[in-house]
């Protein structure tokens, strides 16, 4: 993947997870790296890594900033496009990560101050971040990825109705940007990992053998033979659609799932 040496990229939802995995990717390949999340001692410690692997494939001048904080304040989002403009002097990719999840997310159980929780955090900070951070990519002709999810195409938990529907509206959201942003040279796109144990997770499920059962059925179900998805399989995916070798990709979705929508819709484990 080429053209990302000196890059300058924002990753949400970076401190574990998809989001660590991804900025450390961008760090080995020589990227300046603004990193957000909301626990200090986690960031800190995805900071650290990125260090290391900048090191190790020789890019020891890449550097590494972190804010901690909730992406639903906007002081927040004012805070991860001024100080990285600040510390590197441009934006060349934003990649919207950051998401929450909860438990009892069907209907029935649904309360109103999750719903707003999970949209506010999955759909409306990332919106207004790129949207704050848009003057400085369209100098750069940069790009945006959204994560999105294979639970916005189909619900493989029942009940799963706003985290899967907040994901239905990043990857829409992310067609109409780079429907709006292409005349300014921006490409936007998203993919659509499947499950892959991160925190999030956590707070689906009511207990650790319940997510045990969970992820046995997916890495037995996934066509793709071998253990199951790891944050690696997403990270790469993002790296590569922010490179040269992405150039002429602009609303799209990379489906990273090792085959599994091939079952159908929603898929069949059988």
């Amino acid at each position: 993947m080429s053209g990302l040496t000196g890059k300058t990229v924002i990753v949400t939802g970076s401190s574990s997870g998809i989001g660590q995995a991804t900025a450390v990717l961008f760090a080995s390949k020589g990227c300046n790296v603004t990193l957000c999340g909301r626990d200090l001692t986690r960031l800190q410690n995805a900071v650290d890594i990125c260090k290391q692997a900048a090191a190790k494939s020789g890019h020891s001048g890449s550097k590494f900033i972190s804010i901690q904080g909730d992406l639903t304040d906007s002081t927040v989002r004012d805070a991860v496009v001024e100080k990285t403009v600040e510390a590197f002097g441009c934006i060349d990719v934003v990649v919207s990560n950051h998401a929450v999840a909860v438990a009892k997310d069907n209907v029935e159980n649904l309360t109103e101050e999750a719903f707003d929780t999970i949209f506010n955090t999955n759909l409306k900070s990332g919106l207004f971040l790129i949207k704050r951070a848009l003057p400085f990519l369209e100098k750069r002709k940069g790009c945006v990825v959204c994560v999105s999810s294979i639970a916005q195409e189909c619900c493989t938990k029942k009940g799963l109705f706003a985290y899967s529907g907040s994901k239905a509206a990043v990857e829409h959201l992310a067609q109409c940007m780079a429907l709006d942003f292409g005349p300014k040279g921006i490409r936007v796109n998203c993919i659509r990992p499947t499950f892959v144990r991160t925190r999030i997770f956590r707070d689906m499920f009511t207990s650790p053998a319940q997510l045990d059962v969970f992820e046995k059925l997916y890495r037995e179900g996934t066509p793709l033979a071998g253990p199951a998805s790891t944050p690696d399989h997403p990270a790469q995916a993002i790296v590569f659609l922010a490179s040269d070798e992405a150039k002429f990709i602009s609303g799209a979705s990379i489906v990273v799932d090792g085959g599994l929508m091939c079952r159908g819709n929603p898929p069949n484990f059988s």
